[in-house]
């Protein structure tokens, strides 16, 4: 089958220190399938002719804006214009730092100062009461992960979490699904390393969100 899906695993500007982006971007093009890897936001536009899917896996050590994170911004409004679909994993809520239209796009970022994770360690993410195909059937998910905490969501961009976890009695989303115009977006905030792909669970969840977005489920 031809390539449909490109997965855009960053570096230099477009990572950080903590995530080994070359590493689980190796493993979500196995997992998800006939998918392309770039690493230059300047291939991307090129990459994405033809493709259904974008996966951005990538974060930013940095709170300025970069001449690329415009070019970004301008790939992926095209994209999603001609009803392509996005799939945002973990520290994508790092990436394109200041670019408001990425922010409204996943629905929530990273926020400096507000957002945090428990430490990395063996969890139990749980499946919302929210019926969609992604998660129908599913339950809860065991994980070697991060959890991430308090992230900030964009006022008026509306999602209904899939999967979620409990912190202090307050409960965090994780995963959610929406759609915009023809388009159709998950963020996962799952994924942190390699060990995260060892659970069955959420490798089963990264195949039924790849297929809902390619529109083939």
């Amino acid at each position: 089958m031809p390539v449909d899906t490109v997965i855009l695993s960053g570096e230099g500007p477009h990572a950080d220190p903590w995530h080994p982006l070359p590493e689980t971007s190796a493993i979500l093009a196995d997992l998800i399938g006939h998918a392309a890897v770039v690493t230059s936001v300047g291939r991307l536009a090129t990459a994405l002719d033809g493709a259904r899917l974008l996966v951005v896996n990538a974060s930013a050590d940095r709170s300025s804006l970069i001449p690329e994170d415009e070019l970004f911004r301008g790939v992926l409004d095209d994209f999603l214009a001609r009803g392509g679909n996005l799939l945002a994993t973990h520290s994508a809520t790092l990436a394109f730092p200041r670019v408001p239209s990425w922010r409204a796009t996943i629905g929530a970022a990273w926020e400096h100062g507000r957002s945090s994770h428990p430490p990395i360690g063996s969890s139990l993410i749980r499946r919302t009461a929210v019926a969609h195909p992604i998660s129908e059937g599913l339950g809860d998910i065991e994980v070697f992960d991060e959890r991430y905490t308090d992230l900030a969501r964009v006022e008026g961009v509306d999602f209904e979490p899939l999967y979620a976890h409990e912190e202090d009695g307050v409960l965090h989303p994780l995963v959610w699904a929406r759609t915009v115009g023809d388009s159709r977006i998950v963020y996962n905030a799952l994924g942190h390393d390699a060990r995260s792909y060892e659970s069955p669970g959420h490798v089963e969840l990264l195949r039924r969100s790849a297929a809902w977005l390619r529109h083939d489920a």
